[in-house]
């Protein structure tokens, strides 16, 4: 097989298992969550049931909880690359294809006269914006393979290049940088790995090194999340509000719950040892139940397709489907979006063994989520309208999802 099939067989490969992990967030919100999940959902299944390979389907970073912490909110922010690394792409394919068409030889213009590879860079811009979108571990160990497959495949454009223009080639390499200006990359490889002879087992311990210390980085950013995370222990229960609100005001609420003559005491008949607060209508809560939102007066008003989607999932076509985001854009701040229904969910948090866990534990890499019981209370008096019993799964079903 000439070396040209197989770098472009690299990178479908590449490019299509980064994908099918990376799109997963896109497809959960759209009319193909059911027929994706039944080919990706082996495939977390098989990391979650190993004792050794499940930490790869958590989550390093808040993805359903809002925290006011500042390094989390900045490493939040940063998702806007995964929009603005595509813009840029798509903008330095311009001169490229367009010095391709006119056949005017090597490319030095826009950003190609700053450095050789930028839309390698953009993409992996935005594949950074994406990982801090959906920050599974899987994501992570997949997007620093990405990199190193794009320096691989960066290299191979350029020695077909050099049997292009050898000569305008070479020039154009001596003045230009790779990646970045200075590039920094280069500079510490050769420091801590340029003895390492030959080349190609310097790269793989340079891959091996790299992604064993962005895991290490992944499992600190991650310890330093569930720190943050503003937790209420109330009894035996520990509730966590989806919204940063006071303390003393979760207690109160729960206080008011548990006191109803709807409900009898859950921590006590179910064993659930955690309890979500979400608004009623909150857009992730199919990540902890499969219960419907209960979406307010103004919500059904501002997207009436909203209660038809929620009954028929995965039918009614793309149409019906970004129709809701069309509405969305054509009353953006026209209509309050106040919700009516506060939503308690309460779960127990299990070990492997069924047996429930501690309150210091209840976010442990390994644990078994299982919503028990919703608690539905108006927003305004705090009283409760309804306790509905689930079936103990989330809408998908057996697919680990995040936990905060």
């Amino acid at each position: 097989m000439p070396q040209i099939n197989k770098s472009k067989l690299l990178f479908m490969a590449t490019i299509a298992a980064y994908c099918l992990i990376g799109v997963e967030i896109i497809i959960m919100i759209s009319p193909f969550a059911l027929y994706f999940y039944s080919v990706y959902g082996p495939i977390l299944d098989f990391f979650a049931s190993s004792p050794y390979l499940s930490w790869m389907t958590e989550f390093f970073l808040p993805h359903m909880v809002f925290t006011d912490d500042p390094l989390i909110l900045a490493l939040s922010y940063m998702q806007i690359f995964l929009v603005l690394g595509l813009l840029l792409f798509f903008t330095a394919a311009v001169p490229l294809y367009y010095g391709r068409f006119r056949k005017k030889g090597v490319v030095r213009i826009s950003f190609y006269s700053k450095i050789r590879h930028p839309q390698y860079l953009f993409l992996a811009l935005s594949g950074f914006g994406l990982l801090l979108y959906w920050p599974r571990f899987i994501i992570l160990v997949m997007y620093v393979t990405m990199l190193f497959v794009y320096y691989i495949l960066a290299r191979n454009e350029e020695w077909r290049m050099k049997q292009e223009a050898p000569e305008s080639y070479d020039n154009y390499m001596k003045n230009t940088p790779m990646f970045l200006p200075g590039e920094p990359g280069g500079k510490i490889y050769r420091f801590l790995f340029g003895w390492i002879k030959p080349k190609w087992l310097g790269i793989a311990v340079t891959y091996v090194i790299t992604v064993c210390l962005s895991v290490a980085v992944a499992f600190g950013i991650r310890a330093y999340t569930v720190n943050r995370l503003q937790t209420v222990s109330n009894d035996s229960i520990t509730l966590l509000s989806v919204f940063p609100r006071p303390s003393e005001e979760v207690s109160e609420l729960y206080q008011q719950i548990i006191s109803s003559q709807k409900i009898n005491d859950p921590q006590k008949n179910i064993q659930a040892n955690l309890a979500y607060i979400f608004p009623g209508d909150f857009f992730l809560t199919a990540l902890v139940t499969d219960k419907d939102r209960r979406f307010s007066e103004d919500i059904i008003e501002r997207f009436p397709e909203v209660l038809e989607w929620h009954q028929h999932k995965f039918s009614g076509g793309l149409g019906k489907f970004f129709k809701i985001f069309y509405n969305f854009v054509r009353t953006l701040g026209k209509v309050e979006t106040n919700y009516d229904v506060e939503r308690f969910v309460f779960v127990q948090v299990s070990d492997s063994d069924g047996k429930p866990v501690a309150s210091s534990d209840l976010f442990k890499m390994g644990t078994k989520r299982k919503p028990v019981l919703i608690v539905d209370v108006d927003a305004y008096d705090h009283q409760v309208l309804a306790v509905i019993e689930t079936n103990g799964r989330h809408k998908w079903g057996k697919m680990p999802m995040p936990s905060f």
